[in-house]
């Protein structure tokens, strides 16, 4: 719910609502404001879009400021003397979270609470400054970011002006009778008037949105130099550094939180199944590669055999031939006896 009232679009309609109902109300009653703000529908287009640009700024401004009174109520932590081992982190993220609720929650509490869980996963604290560099590196980052839709209406809203500008010089245009120049003389100036009043609001709202927005985002990129600062100066010499590294380059350090290093096992696991399965189906493709390399041989083998089994049976046949041809020739020989 409270985002939902502090959400700059809608902030930005409601001040464009509150406006326009005091304009035509009478509340607002300067003719400059009849004539650059609501003499035309592309002039309400750019008056809503730069007070929705204005809110998003405003509600920037108002962060910045209210972060900047948390600053003041440094330090977070108590100073200390000697080094602290890292197994006591816990018990000074216990003391920022007492520190928020006292005071509220910041960029710097937030800022040293990643920092020290930074640490408690790594063990010990050699790479805490880079840690911090990069923290606030990606608060720089995300800071900027946030300015996109900033940036967008700043490139729309001349656009729309000059969208104005070819409207009105269109309707003049269009009014134009040379036969009764007098009354399409008035139409005429009726339309240029248009077309460079909605072009002088859209550059005029522009400029002033975009000196808003160095101003807020200048003041924003002040406060992530100090929360970085004073980060610093609270975690940077407070846990000591291991022997094993000093004097060297920092070993790096696991980032990933229990749950990501579980699934990194659980899908080792998986991996190393999957690699069994795969040997096993390698094995059982050699086998069957095997059998069917036996199976060649044997039917080679069966091949062989029965060309010979042919090779057999026209012998036998050519035997029973003889055979006949023999009993035939013995049979001609008796004949031949009991003649003589």
């Amino acid at each position: 719910m409270k985002k939902l009232f502090t959400s700059p679009l809608l902030l930005g309609g409601l001040l464009s609502f509150a406006f326009y109902f005091a304009v035509h109300k009478g509340w607002i009653a300067h003719p400059l404001i009849y004539r650059y703000f609501a003499g035309h529908p592309v002039e309400y287009i750019t008056a809503v879009m730069f007070f929705v640009g204005f809110a998003i700024l405003a509600v920037k401004l108002l962060s910045v400021v209210s972060q900047r009174q948390l600053l003041r109520n440094t330090p977070v932590l108590p100073p200390q003397d000697t080094k602290a081992d890292v197994r006591y982190i816990p018990s000074y993220v216990d003391k920022i979270r007492q520190y928020e609720k006292n005071n509220g929650t910041s960029v710097l509490t937030q800022r040293l609470i990643k920092a020290l869980q930074f640490v408690h996963r790594c063990g010990k604290a050699d790479a805490l400054d880079d840690e911090l560099r990069s923290l606030a590196d990606s608060a720089a980052v995300k800071a900027d970011a946030d300015y996109g839709l900033v940036r967008l209406i700043l490139w729309a809203v001349p656009m729309v002006g000059f969208l104005g500008t070819v409207i009105g010089i269109t309707a003049a245009l269009d009014n134009l009778d040379l036969n009764t120049i007098n009354e399409s003389s008035k139409k005429l100036s009726a339309g240029l008037a248009v077309a460079f009043d909605t072009t002088g609001l859209a550059m005029t709202l522009d400029v002033l949105l975009f000196f808003i927005q160095f101003l807020v985002h200048r003041e924003e990129m002040n406060l992530l130099g100090e929360t970085e600062r004073l980060s610093g100066e609270e975690l940077r010499g407070r846990f000591g550094v291991s022997e094993s590294s000093a004097g060297l380059l920092a070993e790096p350090c696991p980032l990933a939180p229990a749950a990501f290093v579980e699934a990194l096992r659980q899908s080792a696991a998986e991996l190393t199944a999957l690699r069994k399965e795969t040997l096993q189906q390698t094995e059982a493709l050699q086998r069957v590669l095997g059998n069917h390399s036996e199976l060649l041989q044997l039917e080679e083998r069966l091949r062989s055999n029965l060309v010979t089994l042919a090779n057999v049976g026209n012998f036998e046949e050519t035997v029973n031939s003889l055979a006949a041809v023999i009993h035939l020739l013995n049979s001609n020989r008796r004949m031949e006896l009991k003649a003589v």
